[in-house]
């Protein structure tokens, strides 16, 4: 036999680096659980528990009817791009042509992906502010650049550091990326962060990647602040936003990309020849979801502050353990001294296992940072948090020796 035989599989060189989702890896765990007829606490994956609302769902089925099932423009419909850049200018105070600033994408992750791909290459780095969710850093490095992590301070409730990111600055830096409202630690940008961050750009050529998927999840007097409406950031910034977390139509994998034309051009050229374009039939639903369901979309928001509350409240009691304040999003971010618990990818497995609650480890979201930490997605209905949230307190309570006093 040939030993040329043997090099057959052997994968490129690009994803040497790159790990199984450390999510999809409890993900795949607990619906196993729940195939063996486990009941299974899932505070793992990052979706809200709605339904889509009825109206996008006719507005979808009238095109189907309509038979619009055929290839549609690259950079998605005009009514749906229409919409978004609408809903951008009415809700981020920020003006976008729809003709050649904002594309329609596969999902937000495609919108990142094009994006890195369309700018960043070997040679190049790309600021991530950790904890981060973990597709940024993977699709850094197949775009063949290089992640640069700049971690936040827990004692800081996960705030931006832009000290820290200002020194990470180099003549190599090609993007920074940031996500307002954060996941995993639900922290939202203040105007006076972005402010100063437009101040460490200005001197550079570097991009900025604002992932505002959480936009419409922020809780309280709290207000997100778009870095496309902030000074003359506008020209360097890319806009990630999407339709699964406050419309609940996260399996329907839509979002867009929006931004200044001479950055949304060459990210289309990449779209061209990679998906080509969004599902024609579904867009009709999404620019419904854009017109004429911010109703639902609130309802949901105003549920997420419910369990926010709920969820705060037990998980405050525990002692020894840290959790951040999510001003948005719809997640809690937990840590937790060494003394307490096994390392986090340990402690989700033992959490899985004994007590049937799915989390994710914070070694998803910070390889180094995040070995004691998990992150608590409160996308589930209340009864189920607060009896997943009591298992993991239960589990992060050191036991009384026999015979020690109470």
């Amino acid at each position: 036999m040939s030993t040329a035989t043997t090099s057959l599989g052997r994968p490129a060189e690009r994803l040497s680096k790159i790990k199984p989702s450390p999510i999809r890896q409890i993900f795949d765990k607990a619906a196993a659980l729940d195939a063996a007829g486990e009941k299974v606490f899932h505070f793992e994956i990052g979706r809200p528990d709605f339904d889509t609302p009825d109206v996008v769902k006719a507005a979808t089925a009238a095109s189907l009817d309509r038979g619009e099932v055929h290839y549609g423009p690259n950079a998605g419909t005009p009514d749906l791009r229409a919409a978004i850049a609408e809903y951008l200018r009415s809700r981020r105070n920020t003006e976008y042509d729809p003709d050649t600033e904002v594309i329609v994408t596969i999902g937000a992750n495609e919108a990142v992906f094009l994006a890195l791909m369309a700018f960043c290459g070997p040679g190049d780095e790309v600021i991530v502010p950790v904890p981060a969710w973990a597709h940024y850093q993977s699709c850094v490095r197949l775009a063949g650049a290089t992640p640069v992590p700049v971690p936040l301070n827990a004692a800081d409730n996960f705030s931006l550091d832009l000290d820290a990111i200002a020194a990470a600055v180099t003549e190599r830096t090609r993007m920074v990326i940031i996500c307002t409202p954060n996941n995993p630690t639900g922290g939202v940008a203040s105007h006076s962060e972005i402010e100063k961050l437009a101040q460490i750009l200005e001197p550079t050529d570097a991009l900025l990647m604002s992932d505002e998927i959480y936009a419409d999840l922020v809780y309280e007097d709290i207000e997100h602040v778009s870095p496309a409406a902030i000074g003359n950031l506008r020209r360097r910034t890319l806009v990630i936003g999407g339709f699964a977390k406050a419309f609940a139509m996260d399996g329907w994998r839509l979002g867009w990309l929006a931004g200044p034309r001479e950055l949304i051009t060459p990210a289309l050229r990449v779209r061209q020849y990679t998906t080509v374009c969004p599902p024609t039939f579904l867009q009709p639903g999404a620019a419904t979801a854009l017109r004429a369901a911010r109703g639902d979309a609130e309802d949901m928001r105003r549920e997420f502050e419910d369990r926010r509350r709920a969820g705060l409240k037990i998980l405050s009691a525990v002692a020894g353990i840290s959790v951040s304040k999510p001003d948005g999003a719809f997640y809690f971010y937990v840590t937790y001294p060494p003394a307490l618990a096994e390392p986090a990818e340990e402690l989700a497995m033992r959490l899985l296992e004994t007590e049937r609650v799915a989390v994710v480890p914070g070694t998803a979201f910070d390889p180094e940072g995040g070995t004691h930490a998990i992150r608590i997605s409160y996308a589930c209905n209340i009864d189920d948090l607060t009896e997943g949230l009591k298992r993991i307190a239960r589990t992060l309570t050191p036991t009384q020796p026999e015979g020690a006093k109470q």
